[in-house]
């Protein structure tokens, strides 16, 4: 399988893993027991839990460790562009936690962005009079344009 197409893959899995443990209750209300367990232990921790930067920082941590030292197969980015360099694991799971907190956080963003826009929302409206497209920072206090 090519290397792209994996990296493909783990970066929809962990956006999927991630939106399940930060959005979604789970079997059972799994996830929404965890969420609050973690809040009650601390809030640092259970901001972990809530987070849609931090939990998959986390999961780009573990996979990474995960693949490096169990998986003889490379599955994640980082493990993929420095196998057969055995000392560094320690930068292939920092770089793998950096990588996959950016991209879970990148296509959420798309995701809220879309669902905004859906839903009528968007920082960005048309007016149809003028034919011209006006942003939230043409529009006075007044709710006219400037």
């Amino acid at each position: 399988m090519s290397n792209w197409l994996i990296i493909l893959c783990y970066c929809l899995a962990a956006y999927g893993l991630s939106n399940m443990v930060v959005f979604g209750s789970g079997p059972f209300r799994i996830f929404e027991w965890l969420r609050y367990l973690t809040n009650k232990i601390s809030d640092h921790f259970g901001t972990m839990f809530t987070c849609m930067m931090c939990f998959p920082a986390n999961v780009g941590l573990f996979c990474s460790l995960i693949n490096w030292f169990f998986i003889p197969v490379a599955l994640t980015p980082f493990n993929i562009a420095l196998a057969g360099h055995t000392g560094l694991w320690w930068l292939a799971a920092l770089c793998d936690c950096s990588f996959t907190s950016g991209v879970v956080w990148f296509i959420h963003h798309i995701e809220e962005y879309f669902e905004k826009k859906a839903e009528g929302d968007s920082v960005v409206t048309e007016d149809v009079e003028q034919d011209d497209i006006i942003t939230v920072d043409d529009i006075t206090k007044d709710g006219r344009n400037s």
